[in-house]
């Protein structure tokens, strides 16, 4: 037998290793299928710029000079000297003028186009002598940025002439330590535009839209850390979002309330958190995230920055700002290893069926990959995960909502499933306590018809029996018979009024008995004074109630039949905390009228209706109100519990 348990059990194995391995091999197919769309769609030929479709104007000569101010006139009377470019210029802020000459057959009657990009922070063109671009500010600590990205500028036909034509350059550089003036581009203006709209869009309008997509996106996410069970991975995800968004304003707000430390300093910031980032999303996105890998991350983005702002600030230029960038390569290629390695080992040892996000992610670990090798060992890596981030990030945040509004309508399902069995179960339960209801009801009624046959029995029977011998003996005389005739109907009326009164609670308890007590003791002569001092809120379970009605009308019958008196006082109140207090007094002979079955039989029943319900019953003569009499006080607490507690005890 154990035998065949290990074979089943071996079998079960199995069959669980061969749905794995199947799953896995379908995680690793779609991840294939996405990266070959993806790379299918980055490297296609309308990704290209087609700079072999127009004919591209060539520079003759080319001088460099350095300028006391960045204005034209400075520009003019400066001295050059020849120059090949690319020219890269170290280390103090500086004014530079670069002065290039082309020449021309005949000028377009469109113009010529310039696609101009120096790395500089800001630069003024003229052609001919004449400004053709100019942006912004150009003094020393007060440079705008414009020079960060390209622009197409056209140059007019009517600037141009036939022949040497000459075009400058006059840049401003404070902060990085470098300055990079490369040849322009330039050639007829419409084909030129036309072959540089791709790239002009990718680099301005998509970064633009891009960063208010991740921007908004961050929104979502943060709102995510708030309702989100996932608040790790949401929190990450806001960042990296956000991390774009700042590079993105990074490239396209000129105009930032910091110089040129300022930008350094941001630079090396968002570029590591991008890749921290991400690291932390995809360690957080697992569900099994290494211990204390994402806040080692967090520390590491810390430390980093810290060492580039006291590198940057205080090292010799252009020292200081190589360290950091050697790290910054450094760690980029680490987070990227880091990224890529982690995610292999998620596959590889856990049954993923997050499809669609692990093929996402798998591409922005590789475009990570390739871009932290190629900054480390100075290979064009293309920028692929800056430039592809955006639409990846937004691909799987809504492959990540479309998941969890599947669970949300699943959950919406399980809960209508849920109501339909929580009323199908009330229906049960309100069915069991229907035939609860009339096991009580008929118990309460054998209950009441034992009493009423033990009272029949030892009360009226027992009295209209004792009638009956002394008739038969003729020893009683018609006042006697008719003394006895009365009592036995009390007895009976009283035995009718406990059974049929409709009593629910305590309020309707004090108007029940208000209403056919005060008449029947007018009726025997006697005054009544009725104190109810009892709050609305005071209330009794009703087979409590009962029970207080049935003694108050026992000790109001005993009263009138025993007491001789012309004056009842009944009291009800709730001033005591937790105890409902009943009073009945007469001004009657006291104690020692209750003899016969007046004193046996009726004081034992109130004495047995107290003791269900916990309560405390006293007879004593009246020394205060009436002055004489008898005071008969029952007690019950409030607490429904210990009334139920005694009644079951009893």
């Amino acid at each position: 037998m154990n035998k065949g348990r290990r074979l089943w059990d071996k079998a079960v194995k199995g069959g669980r290793n061969v749905m794995r391995s199947d799953s896995l091999l379908r995680l690793w197919l779609i991840i294939l299928a996405m990266q070959v769309v993806f790379w299918g769609l980055h490297a296609g030929p309308w990704a290209r710029v087609g700079l072999d479709q127009f004919e591209r104007t060539t520079f003759t000569e080319a001088a460099i000079a350095e300028l006391k101010a960045p204005t034209p006139a400075a520009a003019d009377a400066a001295t050059y000297r020849k120059t090949n470019l690319p020219f890269t210029d170290c280390c103090d802020p500086a004014y530079l003028a670069l002065r290039m000459t082309f020449n021309v057959d005949q000028a377009p009657p469109d113009g010529l186009g310039l696609v101009a990009f120096q790395q500089v922070d800001n630069f003024i063109i003229r052609l001919n002598g004449s400004v053709v671009h100019e942006l912004g500010a150009m003094e020393f600590g007060r440079q705008t940025f414009h020079g960060q990205r390209p622009y197409l500028i056209r140059l007019p036909a009517g600037l141009l002439k036939a022949g040497e034509n000459e075009l400058s350059f006059i840049s401003v550089r404070d902060g990085y330590p470098y300055t990079d003036l490369v040849e322009p581009l330039m050639g007829p203006y419409d084909a030129l535009r036309a072959a540089t709209a791709p790239r002009f869009w990718q680099v301005i309008d998509y970064r633009m839209l891009a960063g208010w997509l991740t921007f908004t996106l961050g929104l979502l996410a943060l709102i995510m850390v708030f309702r989100s069970s996932e608040r790790r991975f949401a929190a990450w995800l806001a960042v990296l979002c956000w991390s774009w968004t700042a590079y993105a304003a990074y490239g396209l707000i000129f105009d930032l309330p910091f110089g040129g430390l300022g930008r350094m300093i941001a630079f090396f910031a968002i570029n590591s958190m991008v890749a921290v980032a991400l690291l932390g999303f995809i360690d957080a996105w697992t569900r099994r995230p290494v211990p204390w890998g994402q806040e080692a991350a967090a520390a590491a983005w810390l430390i980093f920055n810290a060492a580039g702002v006291a590198c940057l600030t205080l090292m010799p230029m252009p020292g200081g700002f190589d360290l950091m960038d050697g790290a910054w390569r450094v760690l980029s290629l680490v987070c990227s290893l880091l990224v890529l390695a982690r995610l292999i080992w998620h596959f590889a040892t856990v049954r993923e069926d997050r499809h669609l996000e692990a093929a996402l992610l798998s591409i922005c670990a590789l475009c990570m990959a390739l871009d932290g090798v190629g900054e480390y060992f100075g290979l064009l890596a293309g920028g692929y995960l800056m430039d592809s981030a955006p639409l990846l990030l937004l691909a799987f945040v809504a492959a990540f909502l479309q998941r969890n509004f599947t669970l949300f309508q699943s959950a919406m399902d399980l809960n209508a499933l849920l109501e339909t069995r929580l009323t199908a179960r009330e229906a049960e339960l309100a069915a069991v306590h229907a035939r609860e209801r009339q096991l009580l009801d008929r118990q309460v009624r054998n209950e009441e018809r034992h009493r009423l046959m033990r009272d029949m029995h030892d009360g009226v029977g027992g009295q209209l029996m004792g009638l009956l011998l002394a008739v038969r003996r003729g020893a009683v005389d018609r006042t006697r018979m008719a003394e006895s005739l009365q009592g036995a109907m009390d007895e009976i009326r009283l035995m009718i009024d406990s059974v049929d009164a409709p009593i629910a609670s305590l309020a309707v308890m004090l108007d029940v008995l208000e209403t056919r007590i005060a008449p029947r003791i007018q009726e025997a002569g006697f005054q009544l004074d009725w104190r109810r001092e009892v709050s609305e809120d005071t209330d009794l379970p009703p087979q409590d109630v009962l029970q207080i009605f049935r003694i108050l009308q026992e000790a109001v019958t005993n009263a009138l039949k025993h007491s001789g008196g012309d004056r009842i006082a009944i009291i009800m109140s709730d001033a005591t905390p937790g105890v409902l207090t009943l009073e009945i007094v007469d001004n009657g002979k006291g104690m020692d009228a209750m003899t016969g079955d007046g004193r046996g039989h009726g004081l034992s029943n109130m004495a047995q209706r107290a003791e269900a319900l916990a309560g405390q019953l006293t007879f004593s003569p009246d020394s205060e109100g009436l002055q004489v009499g008898l005071r008969v006080v029952l007690r019950v607490p409030l607490n429904p519990a210990d009334n139920a507690g005694n009644r079951q005890a009893a």
